[in-house]
């Protein structure tokens, strides 16, 4: 039970047939009635959650609600953000483009039940059957296999081909056989984002520099700042050189990131593709080095990803 008074009446459009819910809903004396992530199956089950429905007050709603009453075109989703009157900048809504979905696909996931959005999951996409389900493999903790169960709610962030897809789905089948993973219900549509592919952004981030390839004797480390960052690799300005560095040796880079207000840390194998000085207007000289990201893992990749489209549209994935 839930303190009724903390409860009002669900506006239109927070939810609708065949997608899971990302609210708890209850009755007007507080009962639970449906738990975040559940699919709503029918019209008649929906016209009975609008007539006797109620969900916790958050200002995230409070918001969109204010859009509606203001008389202008916001429309409240089916997880209760506004998307329409208030588009994020360059997101459309379209038809998931299956056929151009590409085997080992990296995607972010968090349960439709934290509200917060602050539990993350990093998974791959292995399959799937157009306009009938998505196939991916299982979470891992602690290089160990999550226990999904089936019917659980998923926000879905997937980078593929020159875009971002985001959308709300649940869990069909979990199957441990030949390898653990799990069908997703395949979305109706999807938000999607347009990014040039490896595109590059201007940055003013720290970063340390390690040449694994000089020997046990050299000078291996150097500190610069990161001026151009893309998914495919970083281009680094410092006062210092390393006499000891040559093209195609390999580097290991270490940077923080912020991102969904948290600050990471990467640690990246990369290779040095060029080094060259840059004398500047004041008779100092720069060296820049261009270096090139190599075996990034799953998580590492998403993150970056993430990070790149932040920096680019101004929107906290989170926020989406």
């Amino acid at each position: 039970m839930i303190n009724s008074k903390d409860l009002v009446p669900l506006p239109k459009g927070l939810i609708k047939v065949g997608f899971p819910t990302i609210h708890p809903l209850y009755d007007e004396y507080g009962k639970l009635l449906l738990q975040a992530g559940m699919v709503v199956e029918t019209e008649a089950q929906m016209g009975k959650l609008y007539e006797h429905g109620r969900y916790k007050f958050l200002q995230l709603s409070e918001n969109a609600l204010a859009a509606k009453g203001s008389g202008g075109q916001g429309v409240v989703e089916h997880d209760g953000r506004q998307v329409e009157g208030n588009q994020h900048q360059g997101e459309r809504l379209v038809v998931l483009p299956f056929n151009r979905l590409k085997l080992g696909e990296n995607l972010q996931i968090s349960p439709l039940s934290d509200n917060a959005g602050s539990v993350k999951y990093f998974i791959k996409f292995v399959g799937g059957v157009d306009k009938k389900s998505l196939i991916f493999t299982l979470p891992l903790i602690d290089n160990k296999v999550m226990f999904v169960k089936e019917n659980t709610g998923f926000s879905v962030f997937m980078f593929s081909g020159k875009g971002v897809y985001r959308f709300n789905t649940m869990v069909d089948v979990v199957v441990s056989r030949p390898f653990p993973h799990m069908y997703l219900k395949f979305p109706r549509e999807v938000y999607f984002n347009a990014l040039r592919k490896n595109q590059r952004v201007p940055v003013n981030i720290i970063v340390a520099l390690m040449n694994k390839s000089a020997n046990e004797h050299a000078n291996a480390k150097i500190s610069g700042r990161i001026v151009d960052l893309s998914l495919g690799g970083i281009l680094v300005e410092t006062n210092k050189t390393n006499a000891n560095a040559d093209v195609g040796d390999d580097f290991e880079c270490t940077f923080k990131i912020n991102f969904g207000g948290e600050e990471l840390v990467l640690v990246l194998d990369s290779i040095l593709k060029n080094l060259s000085p840059v004398e500047q207007s004041d008779g100092r000289t720069f060296y820049s080095y261009g270096i090139q990201f190599k075996h990034i893992s799953v998580k590492d990749k998403v993150l970056l990803q993430g990070f790149i489209f932040q920096l680019l549209t101004g929107e906290n994935i989170d926020e989406l």
